[in-house]
């Protein structure tokens, strides 16, 4: 089992609750020694904390940092950026990277079409083209679901 199988998604529930000092403390336990399969996740980490401090530039090269070869994959490296750019209230960006994370061979990440439900709640103006977005990718079921659930976002729903 990977170490991101271990460890599930920690860095992006800490960010989703704004815990800044939960992903410093992660980020720096993971880049302590450079630990190859980690090391992405610990630049996420670092990214989202600058993220939630605003620092959205930082927070970017950070997770250019981290990139290798061999992950993230692209798909996910764009999901990512959109959890970003959410963090630091951009969110008509963040739906910008959403949509290239939900198009491609790679399969359907439901966290990635998640955030794009969280994008309309945090800014209801951009509900249509959120749906638009949820439409483009994955099975006809997937679509439909993620497009209900873009389409439905509440403030309540975050």
């Amino acid at each position: 089992m990977s170490a991101r199988g271990r460890f599930g998604d920690e860095a992006w529930r800490l960010a989703a609750a704004g815990d800044a000092a939960g992903l410093d403390r992660a980020a720096a336990l993971l880049l302590e020694d450079d630990a190859g399969d980690l090391s992405y996740d610990g630049h996420r980490a670092r990214a989202f904390s600058l993220a939630l401090a605003g620092r959205v530039q930082e927070a970017l090269a950070q997770l250019n940092e981290g990139w290798s070869e061999d992950w993230p994959f692209p798909a996910a490296y764009a999901a990512d950026t959109a959890r970003v750019r959410y963090l630091a209230g951009d969110y008509e960006q963040a739906l910008d990277a959403l949509q290239l994370a939900l198009r491609g061979d790679d399969p359907l990440d439901p966290a990635a079409a998640a955030l794009l439900g969280a994008v309309v709640a945090r800014q209801p103006s951009l509900r249509l083209r959120a749906v638009r977005i949820a439409l483009g990718r994955g099975s006809p079921w997937q679509r439909l679901r993620n497009a209900a659930a873009a389409a439905t976002a509440t403030s309540g729903n975050r």
